[in-house]
């Protein structure tokens, strides 16, 4: 009987931590780390805070039906890490949040149209994130283009997250977007 109590306590924080860690992984803290592109990028460029123009806020639903969120401002998320890809490629970025001054010349802005998170397995989940980004000179655009990027992939605890397929999406839209910014940013 002793040996028994030893275990139930050791049983009961097991259960606790299973069912809690299911419900704090339907909220997801977006992250991203950068890709290498060979796409060197010079000159000064602003990266303008985007805009938020998903139609629901849910990004998806787990096999049990339950709402996938996140944590995260998605607007942030996205402009931020375009930021961070556009000063790796050697660009001189600027972050804004407000108004535009007459100073900054060619202007980076955009719109998250789409972040999807379906769980499609046991442990399997697929991440979609869709941008439209807008590059400008003097108030003139000059690139225009909505970038999609879809990733399915298996989550294992301890090695990977949700939300680091929501990662490897954005970083394949970041591969596509970074070479033509890199470009208007040379003329």
């Amino acid at each position: 009987m002793k040996t028994y109590m030893k275990w139930l306590p050791l049983a009961a924080l097991a259960l606790a931590l299973l069912t809690g860690g299911c419900a704090a992984g339907n909220a997801i803290k977006l992250k991203y780390a950068l890709i290498s592109t060979d796409s060197p990028c010079s000159g000064e460029v602003t990266v303008f805070r985007f805009e938020d123009k998903r139609p629901a806020t849910v990004l998806g639903k787990t096999a049990d039906k339950e709402a996938i969120t996140t944590l995260s401002d998605v607007a942030d998320w996205v402009g931020w890490a375009l930021f961070d890809e556009l000063e790796n490629a050697g660009c001189k970025a600027r972050y804004r949040a407000t108004a535009l001054t007459p100073a900054d010349d060619l202007v980076v802005t955009g719109e998250v149209l789409d972040l999807a998170l379906d769980q499609t397995g046991m442990t399997t989940y697929k991440g979609r994130v869709s941008v439209r980004i807008v590059v400008s000179r003097s108030g003139n655009i000059v690139h225009s283009e909505k970038y999609t990027s879809e990733v399915e992939n298996v989550v294992v605890p301890g090695y990977s997250t949700e939300a680091d397929i929501l990662a490897e999406a954005l970083r394949g839209v970041m591969y596509e977007a970074i070479p033509a910014i890199a470009a208007a940013a040379k003329k």
